[in-house]
Order: structure tokens, then sequence, then C-alpha cells
């Protein structure tokens, strides 16, 4: 643009989430999955549900902003599973976000439910965007 110079305006945080699958949540009956991811629980992201009679396997990224002022310490991850007669928790998970930004780190996050136990396989990488806009120049 003529006259116009590009800026950085701001600053945003993201957390880039990759639900990789899970490990031993299943009692080898047909079910459907789906994992719900949070590090502020008014904002939750879903993955796609995903029928298996196995351990599901998801390999879907989510992005969760970050607030970069009050950043959030750890992210949440729910498991459940739906047949025929409903929807049932599987567990919950919870673990520390990356202190380091830009670098993927490998997580198994052990389930937590009422009866099923297991593990939740997980990449996140804690990345930051400027925002770029044009002041007049």
């Amino acid at each position: 643009m003529r006259g116009k110079k590009i800026i950085i305006t701001d600053e945003d945080v993201k957390l880039l989430v990759t639900i990789i699958g899970t490990i031993g949540v299943t009692n080898g009956r047909p079910y459907q999955y789906k994992v719900e991811a949070w590090t502020n629980e008014n904002e939750k992201y879903e993955t796609k549900v995903v029928p298996t009679e196995g351990d599901p396997e998801f390999d879907e990224e989510l992005q969760i902003f970050q607030d970069k002022n009050f950043p959030a310490q750890s992210l949440y991850v729910d498991v459940f599973k739906t047949n025929s007669t409903g929807t049932y928790f599987v567990g919950r998970g919870v673990t520390l976000l990356p202190t380091v930004k830009g670098v993927d780190f490998y997580r198994e996050v052990e389930l937590s439910g009422p009866e099923e136990t297991g593990f939740i396989q997980l990449s996140l990488n804690l990345m930051e965007f400027e925002i770029l806009g044009y002041v007049s120049s």
C-alpha cells in the first residue's frame, strides 16, 4: 500500500493441541469417541467423533487461544464415548502447559474416570503470533 508502513500491532498466543489417540480406554465394544479440551472451562474445544471397537485414533489439532496477560497453567481433556443408548464420560486428564514457545511436547496423560482407566496421547505446542497492521508513513 502506498504511503503505508507495516507494524506489529499486537501479539497472540495459541496452544496447538494435537489429540493423537488413547491407550487402554476401550472394552472392545463398538463406540464412537470424542475429546473435549480446554484451558478455560468457558471455552471448550471438541474433536470430531471417531467410531471404533479399539482405542480411538484422532490425529486432530485443536487451536486454543490463550490470554497472554493471564496465561493458563493447565490443559484439561475429557474423553466421551457414545452408542445407541447415550453418551458416557470415560475420563478426565490434566497436564501442565509448556513454558517454552515453539517446541512440540509429547505427553501421555492419565485419565481418571468412573469405570475405565487409560491414557490420552497429546502433542502440545505454545505458539506466539504477531498481528500486523498499517500506519501512514
